[in-house]
């Protein structure tokens, strides 16, 4: 064998030697041969950690709320703005002015007005501008009020120049960059008017946080220093649950230095991962990448999932669906096509993330007789022996492909979860700690509507608050009321989002993936040190929110903070509108945005110091 014959023989040969090992890597990797769970980064707290819950119901009132029972919609005023007090752990004392009379301000730090039509006050709106201008007193009046004598009396002291006799029609608003955690140039616009904005000006002192959309800039919400103390004006009535991050981040401007407990996560959630193939339309993907959706799934989607991972650090949770066969009664049967779960749920847990649990089949928990309010199109379950059966096979089925992951996540079918269901999983299956389904609420929705907390029977409620990739503005404003309230992104989508038009199929994975990265940028540029936590840990994390109470002191050496329910850390929003944080004693401060800082404690004493004029 002369030289140049020999040289090519082995050049070949080594190349199918490097072959042939690259084909058992890959084929390693494709099989989900192997894999690791990372550790969780925080633990479960014991019974008694969060029995200390009941404490921060008791805590002594600061805040004075007025309402006037008699006036229209004020229940659902009411009820929103106490909502969001007991999120921020402000204790507070409610007079209802339909046959109460008001009570000395002197004893309040501030007060909210949950009423229009401000001429139910009488003399105490006298007494009450007199507090803040003389006593320090900090005002919230949270709906835009009615054009009246008792409106115009107050128009001086809330920096009212011009106006308070007309109302304005407004079909959006702008945010100033500095009014909320990820307002930066947002601009959010509905398409009913609202006819609820007194017509005013505003004199020079006054300091405006967002105004109308249109040519006449209509002050909306802003904030006016009177004597030694503020009052703040909300323009425009906004109750909805969508909008507590609003109406806190509007009662944050009362005081110089407002501290209050949130939770720090960022979950995403991918429902329908692993699962078998989904079904659907894949004319678009056919269109576009010449693909069937199962080699578009393996090589377009969830590469491009995965590098989510690598460029802002997000940790996925994956629920299973094992089947997508309609059973309800009697066996169920072994998915027995494992190739497509090990591989893609073993690359998820190398990744980070977590598995949990999503159904045996894509029917919700709901038994005969269940209204589906012709929304949904689902069989029921007969038995609750089959319910118990099937979530069993599928504990069983993603406890075989990954033993070391262990499932304590269930995501809801469609986030449809009846009483009977939700109760059977309490009682059945122990290894279930935290519920995922959903947090907005419209009447009529069937599906099953949570807030950020731990239910009485100990289940950890974490719900999702946006969804898919066509993200438009009403899921960031959405998002943005979520993270001023409680610091947390909750966002879930489905694999087969790319395959239905009504969640953006046609406009392309190019554009829908686009949308999903220009939302992880301004998610991570607007709260840039908020933790990326699998599902499981931000329940562990609303497990510690949960059962924190807060009292403050304030004196000339800064802010004390004692933290009741405090296990072995937990996080504050810290709001500066004079001033800045200084030396912190107990924890540590980061600046997010703004006026706007995260406060990590570390001991149940915290003492804060404040320091010089912002800019």
């Amino acid at each position: 064998m002369n030289k140049g014959v020999f040289k090519k023989f082995v050049i070949t040969c080594v190349t199918m030697v490097v072959l042939a090992a690259l084909s058992v890597v890959l084929l390693a990797d494709y099989m989900g041969i192997s894999y690791s769970v990372a550790p969780f980064q925080l633990t479960d707290l014991p019974e008694s950690a969060l029995s200390q819950k009941e404490e921060r119901e008791n805590a002594e009132a600061s805040c004075l709320v007025l309402r006037d029972s008699s006036q229209e919609n004020n229940d659902i005023f009411t009820g929103h703005v106490e909502e969001v007090l007991q999120q921020m752990r402000v204790g507070y004392d409610i007079t209802d002015l339909a046959g109460e009379s008001v009570p000395d301000f002197s004893a309040y730090s501030t007060c909210v007005l949950v009423f229009q039509h401000l001429d139910v006050m009488g003399q105490s709106i006298v007494d009450m501008c007199n507090w803040v201008e003389q006593n320090g007193g900090r005002v919230l009046i949270f709906c835009s009020s009615d054009a009246s004598p008792a409106y115009r009396y107050l128009c001086p002291y809330i920096g009212v120049e011009e106006g308070g006799r007309a109302y304005s029609s407004v079909n959006g608003m702008y945010l100033s960059d500095d009014f909320m955690i990820g307002s930066e140039g947002f601009q959010f616009h509905w398409d009913e008017p609202m006819s609820t904005a007194i017509n005013i000006r505003l004199n020079d002192g006054a300091k405006v946080y967002a105004w109308s959309d249109d040519e006449s800039r209509l002050p909306l919400v802003w904030s006016n220093d009177v004597g030694s103390g503020r009052f703040v004006v909300m323009n425009i009535g906004l109750s909805e649950k969508t909008t507590r991050g609003f109406t806190c981040a509007c009662y944050s401007l009362l005081e110089d230095t407002c501290v209050y407990p949130v939770i720090n996560a960022s979950s995403f959630f991918l429902d329908d991962f692993p699962s078998p193939v989904p079904m659907g339309d894949g004319q678009y993907i056919r269109q576009t990448y010449n693909r069937d959706i199962s080699s578009f799934y393996s090589n377009v989607w969830w590469p491009d999932m995965l590098q989510f991972c690598d460029d802002y650090g997000v940790k996925y949770t994956g629920v299973v669906i094992e089947t997508y066969e309609e059973e309800v009664d009697g066996s169920f049967p072994r998915q027995q096509e494992l190739e497509r779960f090990e591989h893609f749920g073993a690359l998820l847990l190398n990744h980070g993330g977590e598995i949990g649990l999503h159904g045996y089949n894509h029917l919700p928990l709901c038994f005969n007789g269940f209204d589906f309010k012709g929304e949904v199109d689902y069989e029921t379950w007969n038995r609750r022996e089959d319910v118990i059966t099937a979530v069993q096979e599928l504990i069983d089925f993603t406890s075989m492909l990954f033993p070391e992951n262990q499932p304590s996540v269930y995501v809801p079918p469609s986030n449809i979860l009846s009483e009977e269901g939700r109760a059977l999983l309490k009682e059945e299956f122990p290894q279930i700690k935290t519920i995922g389904s959903v947090y907005l609420y419209v009447d009529g929705q069937i599906e099953y509507t949570q807030e950020f907390e731990v239910a009485e029977d100990g289940i950890v409620e974490f719900p999702r608050v946006i969804s898919g990739a066509l993200l438009d503005q009403y899921m960031y404003w959405a998002a943005i009321n979520t993270l001023n309230m409680y610091y947390v992104n909750s966002h879930f989508i489905h694999p087969d989002d790319v395959l239905d038009e009504d969640r953006g199929a046609a406009l392309g994975w190019e554009q829908l993936h686009e949308n999903l990265g220009n939302y992880m940028d301004w998610l991570y540029t607007s709260a840039p040190n908020i933790r990326n936590l699998v599902a499981s840990d931000s329940a562990r994390a609303v497990q510690r929110y949960d059962a924190l109470s807060v009292e403050r002191t304030d004196d000339e050496d800064g802010i004390h903070l004692r933290l009741t329910g405090f296990w072995d850390e937990a996080y504050l929003m810290v709001r500066c509108n004079k001033g800045k944080p200084g030396q912190v004693a107990g924890g540590t401060i980061e600046h997010i945005a703004g006026d706007y800082y995260l406060l990590r404690a570390t001991e149940a004493q915290v003492d804060i110091s404040i320091e010089g004029e912002t800019a």
